[in-house]
């Protein structure tokens, strides 16, 4: 595989959406998707390695999933799985974002859900490197919430890596 799009097309990837239940994802790949992904990984790799690397070639992302999938796959669905419940749980206090202390959103201002849809194709993968981050790389977790211009990064963080320590100490 030279490409994400074939990544997110092979038996290997496919495999664990079938093992979390295809319904639940949205068939059709948009390609703002793979451009959204692929920035994700970027993002990563500046943490790691900073601003003036040589950012991997598609060939060398495939193969960051590949590995991934090779070594972690069990650990994979199930992050996945309980990261779907955490959000699931938690959804209402990250609707609209983060709002100083005076200047929050009026009720009728505040985000409703018209329609709960499908997950993304390309949403496990995502998981993914967040799971090898809070794996082997921790520390960076709060500057990739932030790069990813998530509201509440650091609180968001330190939750997230709470659940990651409750599933695998």
């Amino acid at each position: 595989m030279k490409t994400l799009k074939e990544f997110l097309d092979s038996p290997i990837y496919l495999d664990i959406i079938e093992e979390l239940g295809p319904d639940n994802f949205n068939k059709e790949l948009q390609s703002i998707e793979i451009q959204e992904l692929r920035n994700r990984l970027n993002q990563r790799q500046f943490l790691l390695e900073g601003f003036n690397c040589k950012l991997y070639s598609e060939k060398e992302l495939v193969q960051f999933f590949e590995q991934l999938i090779e070594y972690n796959r069990k650990e994979l669905i199930l992050w996945s799985k309980a990261f779907w419940q955490y959000s699931d749980e938690t959804w209402e206090e990250y609707s609209d974002g983060e709002f100083p202390k005076g200047e929050e959103l009026d009720i009728e201002d505040k985000s409703t859900i018209l329609e709960i849809g499908k997950y993304s194709i390309t949403s496990i993968a995502m998981y993914m490197i967040e799971f090898d981050i809070l794996k082997n790389h921790t520390e960076i977790l709060g500057d990739y919430y932030k790069r990813m211009h998530l509201p509440g990064a650091v609180k968001y963080a330190r939750e997230i890596k709470g659940l990651y320590k409750s599933l695998f100490g």
